[in-house]
């Protein structure tokens, strides 16, 4: 059970703590975004939200990467990572979310908390252990 009590210090971490933080801020700023377009721009809502989203997304590198993680340099090796990161993270929370509310029968709120929480531990971990490696 070494490596449960390794995900337990590692959640515990101040890094975490900043990471959903970060993932406020990144949201704040998504949604802000999406807003700003639709109604001051008159922006299609699809492409807003895929703006929005674009901006969440890079707010949240930028963020983790100086603040939280603190590497320097490689952003043209970590970037992509942090993509990848983003769509694997993404894509099993919606299998989560699909699992708990169709096959589980949960109701969505108890699903959603599911698959929130399995989001935010995997792209963490990811982003701790794939994407902002510190290199000696």
């Amino acid at each position: 059970m070494f490596w449960l009590s390794k995900i337990r210090d590692l959640i515990e971490s101040n890094t975490f703590i900043k990471f959903c933080l970060i993932g406020v801020i990144n949201g704040i700023v998504g949604f802000s975004i999406i807003l700003s377009l639709i109604y001051f721009f008159n922006i299609n809502y699809m492409i807003s939200n895929f703006l929005g989203y674009i901006g969440g997304i890079i707010t949240s590198f930028i963020l983790n990467k100086y603040v939280n993680f603190k590497t320097e340099g490689r952003i043209k090796a970590e970037f992509p990572i942090f993509i990848g990161s983003f769509i694997v993270a993404y894509s099993v929370n919606a299998l989560v979310l699909y699992s708990m509310v169709e096959l589980l029968h949960q109701s969505k709120l108890v699903g959603l908390i599911f698959a929130s929480a399995t989001y935010t531990i995997l792209f963490y971990l990811s982003s701790k252990f794939f994407v902002f490696i510190k290199h000696q």
